[in-house]
C-alpha cells in the first residue's frame, strides 16, 4: 500500500537461475531458515497459505458446523518444478527415460489441495483452475456463483503461482520483461517483472460472518474470453467485461471511486486498457493504479492480490500509487503517481486479462463496517 518494491535477481535466490531482468520473488518464506528447493518451491507456499487461513476456518466451521466450504485454486501454471527438471535434462543431453515417474506425473497433476489441505488439517473438496493471468478473478466470479446458487455456504479461494524458469526465459525472449523493472503506463515502460506469490480469500454467504470481519462486498463480477488474439488483450473485450460487472452490481460508471488495473507494464497490454478506460469512462477514468509497479506480475495470483487490496483501500481510504510510474502516456488515465491518494468509500473496480482473449473484471464495495 506504501508503493515500496523490491525486486532482485534470480540467481541470488535460487541457483542457477537464468540469466534475466529483475524479479520480484518471495525473499522470505515464513517459517522457513532458508528458500525453499525450486522443485518443492509452490508446494511448500501453498502448505504456509494453508497453516494462516487454518484460524478462520476453524473459527468459521465451529461457529458454523452444518456450513458447507469448497475450496478453490486459481493457478495459471501450478508447480513449474516438475517442467524445469525435464527442460534441464534435455538440454544437458541427459536421458530423459532417467526421469523419475513422479516427475511426469506433476506435469499432468498437481499437489496445491493436498498441501493446502495439510496445512489447514482438513480434507475439503477442492477445484482448480486455470485461466491464465485472470485465473483470480475467474476463480473469485465461480466461487461467488457455487454460493449465490446455494451448492455452498463458503469458498476459500487460494491463488497461487511461483518463479517459473521456462516461463521466465520465454517472456525475455520476446521482450516483454522490463530490464529496470515494471513501470506501468510510463512513457518510457519497457515491459513487466515477472513475479511470484500466493493470496486467500475467504468468500461466505450473508449474515455468516461477523461484520468486523468483512473488508469487502463481491457486487460485480464478469468473465468473458473474446478469443481476439493469443497474447494482446482487446480494448473491446475489456470494455465489454466492465460493463457487465458494473451492470450487474447496479453500478454507473460515475459510481467507481477507484480502479485497480492489470497494468502489466507492457506496451501492449496498457495501450489496450487505456482505450477500454476511454470506452467505458470517456475523457477521464476514475482514480486509477496498479500494483505490479511494487509487486511485478504475480501471475495467476495478480488479480487476488489486487482484491485484496481494493479492500485494503477501502479500509484505509487511500489508493497506493503506482510504484517507480512518472510519465504517464495516456492523458484519459487518472493514475496515482507519487505517493498514495486519498480516495472517499466506494466501490472499486478491479481487472484481470489473460493471455488467449481471457478478460474478468470485478467490483468490490464496501462492507457496512467501512462505509
Amino acid at each position: 500500500m506504501a508503493g515500496r518494491r523490491i525486486f532482485s535477481q534470480g540467481s541470488e535466490i535460487i541457483p542457477s537461475w537464468p540469466a534475466s531482468p529483475p524479479l520480484s520473488a518471495i525473499l522470505n518464506f515464513p517459517g522457513l531458515k532458508k528458500q525453499p528447493p525450486f522443485r518443492q518451491r509452490t508446494d511448500v507456499l501453498a502448505r504456509i497459505v494453508g497453516q494462516q487461513m487454518r484460524a478462520t476456518i476453524d473459527l468459521f466451521l465451529t461457529t458454523h458446523p452444518t456450513a458447507t466450504l469448497t475450496l478453490l485454486i486459481a493457478t495459471s501454471h501450478g508447480n513449474p518444478g516438475p517442467l524445469s527438471e525435464i527442460a534441464d535434462a534435455h538440454c544437458t543431453g541427459g536421458e530423459m527415460s532417467m526421469i523419475d515417474s513422479s516427475t511426469w506425473k506433476g506435469i499432468v497433476t498437481d499437489n496445491l489441495i493436498t498441501e493446502i489441505n495439510a496445512g489447514l488439517k482438513r480434507e475439503l473438496p477442492g477445484i482448480t483452475m486455470s485461466a491464465a493471468c485472470a485465473s483470480s478473478l475467474v476463480a473469485i466470479s465461480y466461487a461467488s456463483d457455487r454460493i449465490n446458487a446455494n451448492l455452498c455456504d463458503a469458498v476459500l479461494v487460494v491463488a497461487i503461482d511461483t518463479l517459473s524458469r521456462v516461463a521466465t526465459v520465454g517472456f525475455n525472449n520476446i521482450g516483454a520483461m522490463s530490464q529496470q523493472g515494471c513501470r506501468p503506463y510510463d512513457r518510457f515502460r519497457d515491459g513487466t517483472t515477472v513475479g511470484e506469490g500466493a493470496v486467500a480469500i475467504f468468500l461466505s454467504k450473508e449474515n455468516l460472518l461477523p461484520e468486523q470481519d468483512i473488508y469487502g462486498l463481491v457486487t460485480g463480477t464478469s468473465v468473458f474470453c473474446d478469443a481476439a488474439h493469443m497474447v494482446e488483450p482487446s480494448s473491446n473485450g475489456i470494455a465489454t467485461v466492465i460493463q457487465n460487472a458494473l451492470e450487474q452490481a447496479q453500478l454507473q460508471p460515475s459510481d467507481v471511486h477507484g480502479i485497480f488495473w492489470h497494468g502489466t507494464g507492457t506496451r501492449q497490454n496498457d495501450k489496450a486498457e487505456a482505450s477500454a478506460a476511454q470506452i467505458v469512462f470517456g475523457n477521464k477514468s476514475p482514480l486509477s493504479t496498479s500494483t505490479k509497479g511494487s509487486l511485478g506480475h504475480t501471475m495467476g495470483a495478480s488479480g487476488g492480490f489486487n482484491v485484496l487490496a481494493a479492500c485494503e483501500s477501502i479500509r484505509q481510504k487511500i489508493l497506493p500509487h503506482i510504484a517507480s510510474t512518472q510519465d504517464s502516456e495516456f492523458d484519459n488515465l487518472h493514475l496515482a503517481l507519487n505517493t498514495p491518494h486519498p480516495i472517499t468509500s466506494g466501490p472499486i473496480l478491479v481487472t484481470a486479462l489473460g493471455f488467449g482473449g481471457i478478460n474478468a473484471a470485478i467490483t468490490i464495495s464496501p462492507s457496512k463496517g467501512f462505509q
